[in-house]
């Protein structure tokens, strides 16, 4: 328990589970791009995009070193990591605009994240663990490159029909396995000896004390739709 209570804590552990399979995601795609562009991409736009991809490969390891860790103080974890490393397998598949364009969704998202993270303290505290040093670390350099998939995706001429359509899929996509591995972390921890009416209650403080978050969140999403 390293974010004030177990599930807090386990809310961060299921993100951090999704981020190597999303951030190799993001890596294939975006050197895909950059390959087929080649010569007719903007010389400061592929300068961004080859940085994006170096810190992306940073966060990608270590979110894996993060995880590996969070498996070895609990193997139960192993089965939730596992699925979590499938989680992008069904995407990788589409073709080239439509996962630009859902690069650029699950861009958007991270960033709105993040930034509460770090405007935020109730989310994350102000502990100096390693985890949270870590998520600190990593939403500073995600609204620091957020734009440059976006940018990426206007030069490639992605429809905003297919941009919005993306949005709307990556958002599912992100809810839906986030409550799913969350879910499966606390069921480890019920099952470790955690109480369980402690693990509901904590859970439900959580949530009521993040609406305004959401709400924000959800704000700032309605106007990239808009865009």
């Amino acid at each position: 328990m390293w974010n004030g209570t177990l599930v807090r804590s386990r809310f961060f552990d299921a993100i951090s589970l999704l981020l190597p399979a999303a951030e190799r995601f993001l890596i294939e795609t975006l050197e895909e791009w950059l390959s087929r562009a080649g010569d007719s991409v903007d010389s400061r736009l592929g300068a961004e995009v080859e940085r994006f991809l170096r810190e992306e490969r940073a966060h990608q390891s270590v979110h894996l070193r993060y995880n590996d860790s969070l498996i070895a103080a609990d193997p139960a974890a192993q089965e939730p990591a596992l699925r979590a490393s499938r989680a992008t397998d069904d995407i990788r598949r589409l073709d080239l605009a439509t996962r630009m364009a859902l690069a650029a969704a699950f861009e958007i998202l991270t960033s709105l994240l993040s930034r509460e993270l770090l405007e935020r303290p109730y989310l994350l505290g102000s502990g100096e663990s390693v985890e949270a040093r870590i998520w600190r670390w990593h939403a500073r350099e995600e609204l620091a490159h957020c734009h440059v998939v976006v940018q990426a995706v206007r030069a490639l001429g992605v429809s905003r029909g297919q941009r919005l359509m993306a949005y709307a899929l990556a958002t599912g996509f992100l809810i839906f396995d986030v409550l799913r591995l969350w879910r499966a972390l606390c069921r480890c921890d019920i099952r470790a000896g955690a109480r369980r009416a402690r693990m509901w209650a904590d859970g439900l403080t959580f949530v009521l004390r993040g609406v305004p978050s959401l709400l924000r969140m959800s704000a700032g999403w309605t106007r990239q739709l808009v865009r």
